[in-house]
């Protein structure tokens, strides 16, 4: 995950060495590439996470200092320190897009209050595993379990708790790229509607089965965790190519970046560029693969 460890990316690239922003003076927007804005958002991640939700829902954004170099905010006092290892698990026995979509929003509104921030500090890590729910439920139960029976979500718990699940079932894996949609999806959360819609989209060249869950699981958990997905909203999804930075101008906007949801993480696909599978592999390359935002004008929040 962006700016977490073993991603093989550095928090330090996100900083440009002996540019004004690194010697604290405000850099002006229109000099940051694509690839500096992604690189400083997955820092600002990386803090946010690192911090807590201790500052509410969708807290002042830190991507907003990074980017700009403003004067930072006085600390806060530090939050303690997240349970080792504290990890999610997810049985996967069939893949539907819109059922895995509403599952991962309705389960990551149920966690306790008391586990929230736990996992939201380990990065919403999350393994996923191919079987079937239903056949391991009296020695597993489940926290969250979709109507068809076909995906289960177990945790938030130490990791050690959720191994004899793991050695039970092997890791769910897949064919790239994924078989996205060809057309929009409406998914809705679960509770009563509440009027407020949320546009996600999706990047799926390149992506397996596998990096997509994790993907979009960790898109749509973050997103819930911070408030910018409730009870009762409608999630408009579209599933694309690649995602550009251009097409989201709130990545570059200090004042709403705060309530804008991204998946960055290097680029593992072998699209390169977005030309075509193993056009330009390159790990240390970051992408754009999810972007969560709120609707305004329709209710958003």
């Amino acid at each position: 995950m962006s700016g977490a460890p073993g991603t093989g990316w550095h928090d330090g690239e996100a900083i440009r060495p002996g540019g004004p922003e690194a010697r604290g003076k405000p850099s002006p927007r229109a000099r940051w590439s694509d690839a500096e804005v992604l690189a400083a958002a997955a820092r600002a991640r990386a803090e946010a996470v690192r911090d807590g939700l201790r500052g509410g829902a969708a807290s002042a954004d830190p991507a907003a200092s990074v980017l700009l170099a403003a004067p930072a905010a006085p600390a806060a006092p530090a939050a303690p320190a997240a349970p080792a290892g504290t990890t999610v698990a997810v049985v996967v026995a069939d893949l539907d897009p819109i059922a895995f979509l509403r599952g991962a929003a309705d389960f990551a509104l149920g966690i306790p209050g008391d586990l929230r921030d736990g996992w939201y500090r380990a990065f919403t890590r999350t393994v996923f595993l191919a079987g079937r729910p239903t056949s391991v439920a009296l020695r597993h139960p489940h926290r969250h379990l979709t109507p068809t029976a076909d995906l289960a979500w177990y945790g938030p718990a130490p990791r050690r708790r959720l191994d004899p699940l793991s050695r039970l079932l092997r890791a769910f894996q897949g064919p790239a790229p994924v078989a996205a949609p060809a057309g929009p999806l409406t998914v809705p959360v679960a509770g009563p509607p509440s009027g407020h819609v949320v546009d996600v989209a999706l990047a799926t060249d390149g992506v397996n089965y596998g990096a997509y869950l994790v993907h979009v699981h960790h898109l749509i958990a973050e997103a819930v965790l911070r408030g910018l997905v409730g009870p009762g909203d409608t999630l408009r999804v579209e599933h694309t190519d690649t995602l550009d930075v251009a097409d989201f101008p709130a990545l570059r906007d200090p004042a709403r970046r705060a309530s804008v949801q991204t998946r960055i993480a290097p680029d593992d696909s072998g699209t390169g560029t977005g030309t075509g599978i193993g056009a330009g592999y390159d790990p240390d390359r970051l992408r754009l693969y999810g972007v969560l935002t709120p609707t305004p004008d329709e209710g958003g929040r």
